[in-house]
């Protein structure tokens, strides 16, 4: 699939302690390894592809997914969030994701649950957006023209180059040909909270 490319030519279900109320089941998602603040897991659910989760200050999770093979998306990312209690599942939300100053993706979402955790799932192919998110530094999310998210990408790199190295390790093994802060520290990437917690409130 197209990312493991890019992933390997550039260089869910979340599961854990403070993460689990994303994954379905313990038996579905295994780690394959942490990385920094991220966690590399493998999804039974979706043929094993392999996908990338970090959990923020705010309680915002933030994940990156390999598509099962065959989908008309090459990977999905998902954006979740207690407060947004008011996201109803498979309705449609228009965000704009914007990478450091890049100009913003129109991202077209769907409302999902994690279990019991509302969340927004935006599938993509973009490859040039991929490519930002390993290289800058903060990813900002608009919803209805007001930020809703401020999130750090503080070790991407590293951790969406181990999910190509996930991937590649896992299709070999199963036979399967490759498809496509604060302090001293200016860059330490702070995340800013929402102003609103449920900015879906009202629509």
């Amino acid at each position: 699939m197209f990312f493991r490319v890019v992933a390997l030519s550039v260089a869910g279900l979340l599961l854990g302690p403070t993460t689990e109320a994303m994954s379905e089941s313990n038996q579905e998602t295994a780690l394959w390894r942490n990385v920094g603040t991220w966690a590399v897991y493998v999804d039974k659910t979706t043929k094993y592809q392999c996908f990338i989760t970090t959990l923020y200050e705010d309680n915002t999770i933030f994940r990156i997914d390999f598509e099962a093979p065959n989908s008309k998306a090459g990977l999905y990312v998902a954006l979740a969030n207690s407060n947004w209690t008011s996201i109803e599942a498979g309705k449609d939300y228009d965000l704009i994701l914007q990478v450091d100053n890049e100009p913003g993706w129109p991202s077209p979402a769907t409302g999902y649950r994690f279990g019991s955790m509302p969340a927004l799932i935006v599938g993509t192919n973009q490859t040039a957006f991929v490519d930002q998110l390993m290289r800058k530094h903060s990813l900002r999310v608009f919803f209805n023209g007001n930020q809703i998210l401020n999130l750090s990408l503080r070790g991407s790199n590293a951790a969406l180059l181990e999910m190509g190295n996930c991937q590649n390790q896992v299709d070999a093994y199963l036979g399967r040909k490759n498809g496509g802060g604060t302090g001293s520290d200016p860059f330490a990437g702070d995340v800013a909270a929402p102003a609103q917690k449920d900015p879906f409130a009202t629509y």
